[in-house]
């Protein structure tokens, strides 16, 4: 089954509509996207929402909810309708079989329950060849040292996915104390991660998304907490949900991890569909890496989605070889970041990413190769033509 399904409920009963949707909300794996007290104004929001699935209350007006559920399987071949009623009358649930339900709910009903009609619903839904194509949707940068690079990474590689405009996309700075996301994309945002999650039970797609900063890049970003105590607030439970609500909403999502594994930290490790580990080739760097690779290989799959990503390469002051490094960490490298600590210094300074100064560059086409390797679907139009010999000195 799909990690979460975006569901819209249809019900005019005010109380059946309350109880559905407190059972709706308590289950991790759904996301309420809308609540509708009227079969009328639902047959236009469906086709504009889209969600995966509608779950419509029949006892209000039965006639009209059947006629509704057969127009929502005609305009929306691939979303699934739940038909909800008290009665175990024969005749509607033949109805609503007739309209395109596959299932039926007779209500009231316990969350198990529920669970086990969406489980029955979407499976195998989530190995479509569709979702493939697409590549990782949740992408962790991290790495065992401080100052190796990973949020110039995690920065650049969110805005050059998000300027692609083939899809959405939302930087997540999970440095709860100390990240800087924010400061290198020179954005002052109206809220943060804390923000989101205190209201994380009241929000549906279009909240979210005002409740995040859109960079010029298209780009969306969710910094740290001010406070530093508001970090100590964050549940991981919740936060949980949340990445769960965030890769329902958007296709692509880059976190920004802490160095300082914090619980957060392995929230987003074991949710990754990849996690990035940026390394430079010096001793210290090496072993801590190592001993990080090891902590993974405790959790089952996670060190298997760990990819290596140097920082600096082609540093005269490197310490070690690239093959040394892979016998040392037995994994292969798999992308290369080339040295150039003054660009990185004044995209910074100006907070802007790297495209904004060098671009065409051999840093900006680095970067570009490994979001194009993470996302299949990333627009070719992002593959700019070297500008003549001298691009590889800037």
């Amino acid at each position: 089954m799909r990690d979460v399904i975006r569901v819209v409920l249809i019900d005019p009963n005010e109380e059946s509509r309350q109880a559905l949707q407190q059972l709706l909300g308590s289950m991790g794996s759904v996301w309420i996207v809308e609540v509708l007290s009227s079969y009328k104004v639902a047959a236009s929001r469906i086709v504009e929402i889209a969600p995966d699935l509608c779950v419509v209350a029949l006892d209000s007006e039965p006639g009209q909810a059947v006629e509704l559920i057969a127009s929502m399987v005609q305009a929306l071949p691939n979303a699934v309708v739940l038909p909800a009623s008290a009665s175990c009358d024969s005749t509607l649930i033949l109805k609503s079989i007739r309209a395109g339900a596959r299932e039926f709910l007779t209500l009231p009903t316990e969350a198990s329950e529920l669970t086990e009609i969406i489980a029955r619903l979407f499976r195998g839904r989530g190995d479509s060849p569709s979702s493939a194509v697409k590549g990782p949707q949740i992408i962790t940068v991290t790495g065992a040292a401080g100052g190796v690079g990973c949020t110039s990474l995690a920065v650049n590689l969110a805005t050059s996915m998000a300027g692609s405009h083939e899809f959405e996309t939302i930087l997540l700075d999970l440095d709860l104390m100390f990240g800087s996301v924010d400061a290198c994309l020179d954005i002052i945002p109206d809220n943060t991660l804390f923000n989101v999650v205190q209201s994380f039970d009241r929000l549906d797609l279009t909240l979210l998304k005002r409740s995040m900063t859109r960079h010029g890049s298209g780009l969306y970003v969710l910094p740290h907490p001010v406070a530093l105590e508001e970090a100590a607030k964050i549940d991981p439970e919740t936060l949980k949900r949340l990445l769960g609500l965030l890769k329902a909403a958007f296709p692509c999502l880059i976190i920004d991890a802490s160095k300082g594994l914090q619980s957060s930290d392995f929230v987003a490790f074991e949710m990754a569909d990849v996690i990035l580990i940026v390394i430079v080739l010096d001793l210290t760097c090496l072993r801590n890496t190592s001993r990080l690779l090891n902590l993974f290989k405790q959790f089952e799959g996670m060190v298997d989605r760990v990819k290596l990503v140097v920082n600096r390469a082609g540093s005269a002051e490197t310490e070690i070889s690239l093959k040394k490094a892979e016998e040392t960490l037995k994994m292969p490298i798999s992308w290369q970041v080339p040295l150039a600590v003054k660009l990185f210094q004044n995209a910074r300074i100006r907070g802007v990413p790297i495209s904004e100064v060098a671009s065409g560059s051999r840093l900006h086409q680095a970067i570009l190769e490994i979001a194009r390797a993470l996302s299949p679907a990333l627009s070719s139009e992002t593959k700019k033509p070297r500008k003549g010999l001298f691009a590889a000195l800037f």
